[in-house]
């Protein structure tokens, strides 16, 4: 869903890719099956449809737990530069790890700093994961930490990309709507 896309970078749309942070309802996974991956890749314009087909009919038992690792890593990341503490070493060596695990295998090409997998490299679940390391890692150096912001509400994570940098929510029409009939109801029952 669009809406599944307000981060501002795929790695920290793919460290939203969950229903909520904060208040996870039981069934909190969006990554199901080898299919919502490739799904997600393509929707996020990372692959082409040829390149999500592939990842679609990955059927390695440990690329889904792959993934979501990667996802669970970048989160831990992220969440802390934009909670303005100490950035956990472990998950972000572990990035570092997955992703030169995936380069290993074979050679790949590069689009400007971004790994460029051919179509039968996305058939290949450790350059998936790898690829998705990679792009964690990218935005870990690139991405501008004073404007990362985690949302109050969700805790999905946004580049705040607004004039003043002020930006409190994901998604205005989501979570800033929430919370405002959240407040008005509160008023109300006083």
């Amino acid at each position: 869903m669009p809406e599944h896309f307000i981060g501002g970078h795929p790695a920290l749309d793919l460290s939203n890719a969950v229903y909520d942070r904060r208040a996870p309802p039981p069934d909190n996974e969006l990554f199901k099956s080898a299919r919502d991956v490739g799904t997600w890749l393509l929707a996020a314009g990372l692959a082409d449809e040829r390149g999500a087909g592939a990842v679609a009919e990955i059927r390695d038992r440990h690329f889904l737990n792959g993934v979501r690792e990667i996802r669970e890593l970048s989160y831990k990341v992220f969440d802390a530069i934009a909670s303005d503490v100490e950035i956990p070493s472990q998950p972000l060596g572990l990035l570092f790890s997955r992703a030169a695990r995936g380069l290993e295998a074979q050679p790949v090409g590069w689009n400007a700093a971004r790994l460029d997998l051919t179509s039968n490299q996305w058939r290949h679940p450790t350059l998936v994961t790898a690829f998705l390391a990679h792009l964690s890692i990218e935005a870990f150096f690139t991405l501008p930490r004073i404007r990362l912001h985690a949302c109050p509400r969700c805790g999905w994570l946004f580049i705040d990309t607004s004039r003043g940098g002020k930006r409190r929510w994901c998604n205005m029409r989501i979570c800033g709507n929430r919370e405002k009939i959240s407040r008005h109801r509160g008023h109300m029952g006083t």
